[in-house]
């Protein structure tokens, strides 16, 4: 029975197919550029993946351009904490992943996704001192990776002048 709770528990739906909303006072990043360290372009936010039970988002469902990778239009998930809010703009950019992150990253089906497909994804974001994790219920999402403060942080430090 505990079994079945902690699955329900980390069940996880994407934003637009669901009941839920964008909390009152934070954006709504859908559709909004993806910039890399650089500030290029290298694709869009197509959703935002989330657990409902703890009303937390775990991913960004990223469309990336085919032009980045050579290769047709991809669409992945980027874990929320190694993404950020540009400051001012409408945007989203990653300043610590790599093109070869992003490639190495499994494509995203949503009726395919299970818990092997979510530790593909981030282990394809583990830098040097990271080692590859398998599932752990009670301490996935733990890690950096998943820190959503890290998204949010710089835009609403500054407009709160922290």
């Amino acid at each position: 029975m505990a079994i079945e709770n902690n699955n329900e528990n980390r069940h996880l739906e994407e934003l637009s197919k669901s009941d839920y909303e964008i909390a009152e006072g934070e954006p709504d990043i859908k559709e909004w550029d993806i910039q890399d360290n650089l500030g290029a372009r290298i694709g869009s936010v197509h959703d935002l993946l989330f657990n409902p039970a703890t009303r937390k988002v775990r991913y960004l469902i990223a469309d990336l351009e085919a032009r980045v990778f050579g290769v047709e239009n991809r669409q992945v998930l980027i874990p929320i904490g190694l993404a950020e809010l540009h400051l001012t703009k409408d945007e989203v950019f990653l300043p610590a992943v790599t093109i070869a992150q992003l490639a190495a990253a499994p494509d995203y089906i949503r009726e395919n996704f299970k818990t092997e497909d979510e530790v593909a994804v981030r282990n394809a974001f583990i830098d040097d001192i990271d080692i590859q994790q398998s599932w752990d219920e009670q301490t996935f999402y733990e890690h950096d990776h998943y820190n959503e403060r890290n998204f949010y942080g710089r835009r609403f430090t500054s407009k709160n002048g922290e």
